[in-house]
């Protein structure tokens, strides 16, 4: 059988043309533009301007506009109403003091107290003045008083200018008045100045932003050849600028480069999807597998592209390219998937990344490193892939993957220890760099590998191989049932799982797999186990008192009920896949027999199983197993002869029925498999000595034991993993 047949070409061209698509994207080398100094960094070369330049000069433009709007004065609101009030206080507060210096009637210690009762009078010290001036003197200062509050408050008082009109007031007083005079009208009208105006914000700042819009941006024109910036200079504000409006030189992707990156993705690509046809075609036929594959394969060689040109050039000493943990993608492929796909996968890997090391926008001319430098990280993640690979052979527990990271640090060092001594400029402290960053590998490694490793098992459906080591243990749930409820299912499904691991082994398909499929692939009888004569002890047989088409519907629903109660118990799929495909699309051929008998025209497709039929070599080994095991052990005749000619029977049913056109398996293998089988079975069954019968003696002890030549099997025994109620025909399931 060719593996074409189980894998379709349009899905291998479409896995290769996107990961070619992925990985050119991942590896592309854009260049960056030449390396100029930023802002506040210093220059060392002169920079000059390849082209006349116009650069706005920020600094310099804020600094005129904030000028601008610091010129433009306040916009005011006056109050007169502040005028009014306090020219009508100033008036009642002096008709106060004209009722006191007209009452002769009060002594000059009541005048006094008089006058401290008039509201709003306070003249300190001139308050004396207020008596002892003459009516005309009084009369004058009283004119001057509110004739000058009304000029000063006519005029416009801000907060800012109160306290020092206030003041100067007195120089305002009237030249023709006496001092005294001078003194009182200035200790009268001071406290009543009041500030009339407030500031409208909206409007002076809408006048400001006029001001600041009128003033045009500063600009700093540089020519052709002038010296933007100085070697030496620490680059400022402008020429920052002006640098950045220099043309970028090799900037974009070159085309060259994007050639040769497409070519080597291509190639990489082409060798996982032939690998993946000629040597796992099973892999091959599944979405997810080649998902997963792909996923890991573009991940960690665009973490590759990312970070070396980060690290590379100039870093060679410091040994940080090698503490990458490319490796991973490799560790999780061979637990997840197959050791070997495993290995492609770290060639793949480190080839690409090695491009990427070489091959980067970031080495100048002069700045390649020596070649065997340069083939450092390509050798280092290769070998460390490859041990991290064969480090995962005996992994049992999820926890020695950190033994898994320690074989990648390891091997890390010992890579990178022969480059080390390979360079003629190696410094003993290098060592320390390189342990550091071969540990930093391993440790991420390790880290990287437990914490995706079942996430990814459940996201692509697979199922790991330390959840088929636990689904092994026989005090899992499902199977303590079947050990309880149905304990010959239990016995059948632990001899199946035996003779296919044997046979699996044989052949190089997945023995752990298969042991475990073989112990569920029918959990469904768990439903109806009385229904199955291998869980029927001395009992009647149910199917005596139903029709073959009753009977038949019995055995073909639990295939449906196994596969139900294995998602209910959340089996992985591919544990799932060996219920319906272990009987694939065969008749129960009992019942439809016995439906002929009655009735010739019967319709077969009633007798027939759902399937599908097997679609991987291991699902097909336990529907052989299954077969033979319940045919052999339902035969009277089990010397190696007869167990040899069932065997070769019921496998050329099989293939008659065209069972296995949907595996890969070939004939030399099914062959091999057929011979496991006999192997097997021949040691179940082989002769046992017939010991004679106990004596009188032995009797009256009452400790004879049962003769060992045992008797004939009762016959009825079950066929088809117990899907026949009675003993079959020889092939026959």
């Amino acid at each position: 059988m060719s593996p074409a047949a189980f894998y379709s070409p349009t899905r291998i061209a479409t896995f290769v043309v996107a990961l070619t698509l992925l990985l050119t994207v991942a590896l592309i080398p854009t260049r960056p533009a030449e390396r100029l100094p930023m802002l506040g960094q210093v220059a060392e070369l002169d920079i000059s301007a390849e082209l006349d330049i116009n650069v706005s000069d920020d600094e310099a433009t804020t600094a005129a506009r904030d000028a601008a709007a610091a010129d433009v004065a306040p916009e005011l609101i006056f109050d007169a109403g502040v005028r009014a009030r306090e020219v009508a206080i100033l008036s009642n507060t002096l008709d106060g003091v004209d009722a006191v210096r007209a009452d002769r009637t009060l002594s000059e210690t009541e005048q006094g107290r008089a006058l401290d009762a008039i509201p709003d009078l306070a003249v300190g010290p001139a308050d004396f003045l207020l008596l002892e001036l003459s009516l005309a003197d009084w009369d004058i200062v009283k004119l001057e008083s509110i004739g000058l509050l009304t000029d000063l408050l006519t005029g416009n008082i801000d907060d800012a200018e109160l306290q020092t009109v206030r003041e100067t007031v007195e120089e305002r007083v009237s030249s023709d008045l006496n001092d005294d005079q001078v003194r009182l009208v200035a200790a009268l009208v001071a406290p009543r100045v009041m500030a009339n105006v407030t500031v409208d914000e909206r409007a002076t700042e809408l006048a400001r932003a006029t001001a600041r819009a009128a003033i045009d941006e500063v600009t700093v024109a540089f020519a052709e050849g002038e010296v933007i910036v100085a070697s030496g200079e620490a680059v400022g504000p402008v020429a920052a600028s002006a640098l950045a409006l220099l043309p970028l030189q090799g900037a974009g992707i070159p085309g060259d480069e994007l050639i040769a990156m497409l070519i080597l993705a291509l190639a990489a690509s082409a060798t996982l999807g032939a690998y993946l046809v000629l040597a796992l075609p099973e892999a091959a036929a599944s979405n997810r597998r080649m998902g997963m594959i792909a996923l890991l394969v573009v991940a960690f060689v665009a973490l590759a592209r990312w970070l070396l040109p980060e690290i590379l050039p100039g870093h060679l000493d410091d040994y940080l390219d090698v503490g990458l943990p490319l490796a991973t993608a490799a560790v999780l492929v061979a637990a997840l998937l197959e050791r070997s796909l495993a290995i492609v996968v770290a060639v793949v890997i480190a080839v690409l990344a090695g491009a990427a090391a070489i091959i980067h926008p970031d080495f100048a001319p002069g700045e390649a490193p020596a070649a065997a430098q340069a083939l450092r990280p390509l050798v280092v993640y290769l070998f460390a892939g490859v041990a991290g690979v064969l480090a995962t052979q005996r992994v049992i527990r999820i926890t020695q993957y950190g033994a898994t990271g320690g074989v990648v640090g390891v091997t890390t060092f010992i890579v990178g220890l022969a480059f080390w001594l390979l360079d003629p400029h190696r410094a003993t402290a290098d060592l320390g760099l390189l342990a550091a960053a071969s540990a930093a590998s391993g440790i991420a490694t390790s880290v990287l590998v437990i914490g995706a490793f079942s996430f990814l098992g459940q996201v692509f459906g697979i199922a790991t191989r330390l959840q088929l080591l636990e689904l092994a243990q026989l005090t899992q749930p499902l199977l303590l049932r079947l050990q309880e409820e149905a304990p010959g299912t239990f016995h059948h499904s632990l001899l199946v799982a035996t003779m296919a691991e044997r046979a699996a082994t044989r052949i190089s398909a997945d023995p752990l797999l298969v042991r475990v499929g073989a112990y569920y692939h029918d959990i469904g009888k768990l439903a109806q186990p009385h229904m199955y004569i291998e869980n029927q002890a001395d009992g009647g047989n149910p199917h005596d008192k139903l029709d073959p088409l009753e009977s038949a519907a019995v055995i073909q629903d639990h295939v449906r009920r196994g596969v139900e109660l294995g998602k209910r118990y959340r089996l992985p799929e591919p544990i799932r896949a060996f219920i319906p495909e272990h009987h694939g699309t065969r008749l129960v051929t009992y019942f439809y027999r016995k439906a002929a008998q009655q009735d010739a025209a019967v319709d077969p497709g009633l007798f027939t199983y759902g399937g599908p039929r097997p679609r991987r070599k291991e699902t097909a080994i336990v529907m052989m197993a299954d077969s033979t095991e319940a045919v052999v052990r339902s035969s009277t005749a089990r010397d190696e002869e007869s167990i040899a000619r069932l065997v070769d029977a019921v496998i050329q049913e099989r293939l008659n029925e065209h069972q296995f056109d949907d595996c890969d398996l070939t004939l030399r293998q099914i062959q091999a498999i057929g011979e496991s089988f006999k192997v097997t079975l021949n040691g179940v069954y082989h002769p046992r000595i017939e010991y004679p019968e106990p004596t009188e003696a032995e009797r009256r002890r009452g400790a004879a034991p049962a003769p060992s030549g045992a008797p004939a099997p009762r016959s009825g025994a079950p066929v088809d993993g117990g899907a026949l109620p009675i003993l079959p025909r020889p092939g026959e399931r």
